[in-house]
């Protein structure tokens, strides 16, 4: 093989991007000679191995940040928490930090980087990350003051109880719970800021204009700038911390509820429509939603009104009762409108998630829409969808304004008779007129914070409904996936047996498996036939772990799939889909989805084993040319098959699974495909569904399905002299 075409092949467009470089140093064992560039970067390895990680590259190339440039000490903590640590600062002198909690990330005062990795009495091993070199010193050679990162294993959901009562966005929260309070101690001061100034106007009428005394005037109206300069800055500090609370609560909702999809079992979301999944991850912005935008802040002005009504009371005695009964008011049009309301936004929603939909289905389907000559009859229903669409927000909107207005008369009646009873009260001489001006100033303020409570109601419904979707998903057992969870077997699969496995998608559905027996013994090929609806798709998700056997048992080199880590069991098979699917990217990153370690020679040799080899180096870009989206319709499907079968072989993986390799390949395609499979024979395990004879008869043993259960195990031509009895 052609070395210069080798190291050419994939080098990194961007020579800064950290991720890259450290990537393909981990990948050819280069890493000796690698420079990480900052300590922080230095830093990884070495703390992962004083962590007890034995082959770490491959899950530390998963872990890294992508088009990083540089890595700093958040990034470092990333990294680890995606490895599955938590870390905790600690401010700490190294002759006070204990050996039990060894090994420690310290970074001292003047910004040395080190990894402390033990210690024997006096002795102190450690990594001094500047200098990227391992090192033993007494301790009291060392940097005395600084802050250490304590790294702790972070428990799994499974490990958490998620199937618990505990509430994931409760949790949360609390870990902002300094910082709430903090807003909330903001809050009150400027509500407390907001009840002075009213009474400073009051001082100022009553005692400055109804005296006719200037001199104090300078002084009056300077208190008065000053409370409302100080209330300007507190509430852009307030606006600053919720903003940083905010941006900080999306991204820990985005990012874990997407992890936790990702990690669930298929049966879970597989039947499910795309539409379905995008409207109810659309749920989740109303959390988000609430916390950006000025919700937040009315929730934490509630708990004040109070303080403003108490203060009415003081200073015009019963009118106070007002804004009291005007606040009840509030209360009770609120919840009896709110069914109401909540009807209308329910239909509006569906309304707009059924037209989603119907975007989606047309964007997938227009070829087929086109070629049948249905664009009239889809407009058509396209026509309807918009029209409930736009009827349902009329609705919607009607309504919306209407509770718009009548919060505003509400506010409107109450000033008018506060107005009214404050007049006659002023003139009875029951309170001056500085007392009224600053009650009515009292009664908005008051007043604001219900009425926006009032006209957000259905706002608030859908984020407590949002929240309580967001802890009933984050409760789903998901799926063992990392180094603490299942068995991790050293060695890779290469032998399966099924021992009367059986499985149904539902209890009240019929099983699609029943009493399945076979065993597949390394290096051997296993042909799987049988007609729609046999149960073929179902054995091979089965074999590849997105399912577990409801009877019987599945055993990979005699160890049982119930007890294996789920992740390293799918990594030590190598599965090609009947649907290929290529992803966003370069022709290399696709190859390496499965084995991030792949090397650019590992690359080339599984693309010439796939045949597919020739052709990629035939495109201008050869290995880093861009596929996916709609790039993909520009090469033919078997190119598309081979990139997915150039994959598998580039996987350590002794298991190749095979669903309808024949699908959509035309003569020269299928040729080129039966050559390969010739080639994995006694290399690899091999299980093949396939209806085609020419397919099923490379195989050494084949399997005929019939309604789930095993009709024929024995030689390749006697199951297809079976199949074309049954099928004359």
């Amino acid at each position: 093989m052609n070395n210069t075409r080798t190291e050419g092949m994939n080098s990194p467009k961007n020579t800064h991007d950290f991720s890259e470089r450290f990537s393909d140093a981990l990948r050819n064992n280069q890493l000796d000679d690698f420079a990480a560039g900052s300590p922080f970067a230095a830093s990884i390895y070495p703390l992962l191995k004083a962590l007890g990680w034995k082959n770490i590259r491959r899950e530390l190339i998963e872990a890294l940040p992508h088009f990083a440039e540089g890595i700093d000490l958040v990034d470092v903590r990333n990294i680890l928490v995606n490895m599955g640590y938590e870390s905790a600062p600690m401010k700490v002198s190294v002759k006070e930090l204990k050996p039990e909690l060894y090994p420690v990330l310290y970074v001292t005062e003047d910004d040395r980087v080190l990894v402390l990795i033990d210690r024997d009495g006096d002795e102190v091993e450690y990594y001094d990350c500047d200098k990227e070199s391992a090192e033993s010193v007494k301790i009291s050679f060392l940097p005395q003051k600084g802050t250490a990162y304590l790294f702790t294993h972070s428990p799994s959901n499974a490990e958490q109880g998620v199937g618990g009562q505990t509430s994931w966005f409760a949790g949360m929260i609390s870990r902002f719970r300094r910082l709430v309070l903090h807003l909330f101690a903001m809050t009150f001061v400027i509500n407390l800021v907001a009840l002075m100034v009213p009474l400073f106007i009051m001082v100022i009428y009553d005692k400055v204009i109804g005296a006719k005394s200037l001199e104090s005037l300078p002084l009056l109206v300077s208190g008065v700038a000053i409370l409302i300069l100080a209330d300007l800055v507190m509430r852009f500090f307030r606006a600053k911390i919720m903003g940083a609370v905010s941006g900080r609560m999306d991204y820990l909702i985005g990012v874990e509820t997407f992890k936790q999809l990702l990690f669930l079992p298929p049966i879970y979301t597989e039947r499910s429509t795309v539409t379905a999944q995008l409207s109810r991850l659309k749920q989740f912005e109303a959390v988000r939603d609430f916390f950006t935008g000025p919700n937040a802040s009315i929730v934490m002005e509630l708990p004040f009104v109070l303080m403003f009504l108490i203060a009415i009371g003081f200073l015009a005695g019963p009118i106070a009762l007002i804004p009291l009964l005007m606040a009840i008011a509030y209360i009770v049009v609120g919840f009896l409108w709110l069914p109401s309301l909540n009807k209308k936004v329910l239909r509006s929603g569906k309304a707009r998630t059924q037209r989603q939909g119907m975007l989606i289905q047309t964007f997938d389907g227009r070829k087929e829409i086109k070629s049948i000559g249905s664009e009239a009859v889809w407009q058509g229903k396209f026509r309807e969808l918009s029209g409930e669409a736009i009827q349902s927000n009329y609705k919607t909107f009607i309504a919306n304004s209407f509770m718009t207005n009548l919060s505003q008369s509400i506010m409107t009646l109450t000033g008018l008779a506060v107005m009214g009873l404050g007049a006659i009260s002023v003139m009875e001489g029951g309170m001056s007129i500085g007392a009224l001006i600053a009650t009515m100033a009292l009664v908005w303020r008051a007043l604001s914070p219900i009425q926006g409570a009032f006209l957000s109601i259905s706002k608030f419904e859908q984020t407590v409904l949002a929240i309580k979707q967001i802890d009933q998903l984050m409760r789903l057992k998901i799926e063992q996936k990392d180094a603490f969870s299942g068995l991790m077997s050293k060695e890779q699969f290469a032998s399966i047996k099924m021992e009367r496995v059986s499985f149904r998608y539902g209890p009240d559905q019929d099983p699609v498996l029943l009493g399945v027996s076979f065993d597949v013994a390394p290096g051997e090929m296993l042909a799987i036939a049988g007609y729609t609806g046999a149960g073929k798709s179902t054995l091979i998700k089965l074999l590849v772990g997105m399912y577990k056997p409801q009877a019987g048992s599945l055993l990979f080199n005699g160890q049982d799939i119930r007890q294996l880590n789920t992740m390293e069991l799918r990594r030590s098979i190598a599965y090609v889909p009947q649907t290929v699917q290529i992803f966003h990217g370069t022709i290399a990153q696709n190859i390496r989805l499965n084995n991030g370690l792949a090397s650019d020679t590992d690359l080339e040799v599984a693309a010439e084993k796939a045949g597919v080899l020739e052709d990629i180096l035939k495109l201008p870009e050869g290995f880093n040319t861009r596929i996916g989206d709609n790039a993909i319709n520009k090469f033919p499907p078997g190119f598309i098959r081979a990139i997915a079968i150039t994959r598998a072989l580039a996987s350590s993986a002794k298991i190749i699974l095979f669903d309808e390799p024949g699908a959509s390949l035309d003569d020269e395609s299928d040729a080129r495909f039966m050559k390969q499979l010739e080639t994995l024979k006694g290399d690899r395990t091999v299980i093949m569904v396939s209806h085609r004879p020419s397919h099923i008869r490379l195989a050494d043993k084949a399997v005929l399905l019939d309604k789930g259960a095993v009709q024929f195990m024995g030689a390749p031509n006697e199951a297809i002299s079976i199949m074309m009895g049954q099928k004359n």
